[in-house]
């Protein structure tokens, strides 16, 4: 059994919290996170546990509950690829996003075709 941690969702909780207030007034408010770390974690990118365990203190939610295990929720193709895309240092969030986007759209016009060769005999 597999855990990852669900970045999607801390970064959707990050961005929640945060809502229209500057990185900068929120990382500070948060302490020890730098702006241009907090942007990054909002864009998808895997935080290091140091600061994960911040913004957990920060939203108030227990580290465990952004924890999934493999098979409580098995991880579709896509959703891996875009959570492995994500998590990569080298990559800009920005383009791991969209690559993760693209993906996620070529398997869904994957399984669409798919559909239709199922109903075409």
């Amino acid at each position: 059994m597999g855990s990852y941690l669900d970045i999607e969702r801390l970064a959707s909780l990050v961005r929640k919290k945060r809502g229209s207030r500057g990185l900068r007034e929120t990382s500070a408010e948060i302490g020890n996170v730098s702006p241009s770390t907090l942007s990054r974690v909002e864009g998808g990118k895997m935080p290091d546990m140091e600061t994960f365990l911040a913004l957990c203190d920060w939203l108030q939610v227990p580290p465990a509950e952004l924890f999934r295990t493999t098979e409580e929720d098995q991880l579709d193709t896509p959703e891996a690829i875009a959570i492995q895309l994500r998590a990569d240092k080298k990559l800009d969030p920005a383009i791991a996003n969209a690559l993760a986007s693209l993906v996620k759209a070529a398997y869904r016009d994957l399984s669409q075709q798919d559909d239709e060769s199922k109903q075409d005999p």
